[in-house]
């Protein structure tokens, strides 16, 4: 497993394996919202955003940037993912905002500050040069 680790990471360099695991946890975000547990679809979270719009549409953002941040892993132009990556996560702290500001999702602040810093950190590592090998 290390092996394989070893060489996707040569594969894709730095830039691509950021856009790996941004890839996992937008994947993942689609999953929970496309197939959410019915035990946590009650929660005031999940009852605003059901309000929002139906939770199967709203994963449709979170699966295009994990197929895109995992296309362009792989690539040299990869600025697309990254900004679509920043994209979801600021649409996505919107969203909590005004829930928050309406009263339908407590601590929506706490979402915002973690999706507008995760946002942030992506477009600075996005402007990050692939750091090249020294004595290779």
């Amino acid at each position: 497993m290390r092996r394989l680790i070893h060489r996707i990471d040569r594969l894709v360099g730095f830039r691509g394996s950021v856009l790996l695991f941004l890839a996992l946890w937008s994947g993942s975000q689609a999953i929970r919202l496309a197939w959410p547990d019915p035990v946590i679809t009650r929660t005031p979270t999940y009852v605003y955003l059901a309000s929002v719009a139906p939770l199967g549409m709203l994963a449709i953002p979170w699966a295009a940037c994990a197929i895109m941040c995992g296309i362009q892993a792989f690539t040299v132009t990869d600025w697309v993912a990254f900004a679509l990556a920043a994209g979801v996560l600021v649409a996505w702290a919107v969203i909590h905002l005004v829930g928050g500001v309406r009263g339908a999702i407590p601590q929506a602040y706490w979402a915002c500050v973690v999706q507008v810093a995760v946002a942030g950190l992506i477009l600075r590592l996005s402007r990050w040069p692939e750091p090249t090998e020294r004595g290779h």
